[in-house]
């Protein structure tokens, strides 16, 4: 009992300071997201484009990329592939060699069928 307290004594109080105890793979997911609607909401696409993945910078107009953003609201990791929610959007991203990406921007729903994006896909 006393070893238990210890923990919970010493666990909790560096969790509340690092920002909290999630998966340290989901931190780094809501980080790129997170400066990636950042960086749309200042209108600076070429650092927005810079957050892509190869294949979804090939299909966008990185020089006005013209996305909803939105502040993140949730984040789901499937191994190198992640989905975030945010106010305004979803979002698909990807890790990468180089870090996690972006793959998809712009995204909906579409009924029985894989979500539709502006930029790139799921």
């Amino acid at each position: 009992m006393i070893r238990f307290r210890w923990l919970l004594a010493v666990a909790l109080p560096v969790c509340v300071l690092a920002g909290g105890c999630g998966s340290g793979t989901e931190d780094l997911v809501r980080r790129t997201a997170d400066d990636f609607t950042a960086a749309l909401a200042e209108g600076d696409s070429e650092r927005a484009c810079d957050m892509l993945t190869e294949r979804a910078r090939e299909g966008a107009e990185c020089s006005s990329l013209d996305l909803p953003g939105g502040s993140v609201e949730s984040v789901e990791v499937w191994g190198d592939a992640a989905q975030v929610r945010t106010s305004d959007d979803v979002l698909f991203l990807r890790d990468l060699t180089s870090g996690w990406r972006v793959s998809g921007a712009g995204c909906t729903a579409q009924a029985d069928r894989p979500y539709k994006c502006e930029v790139g896909g799921p």
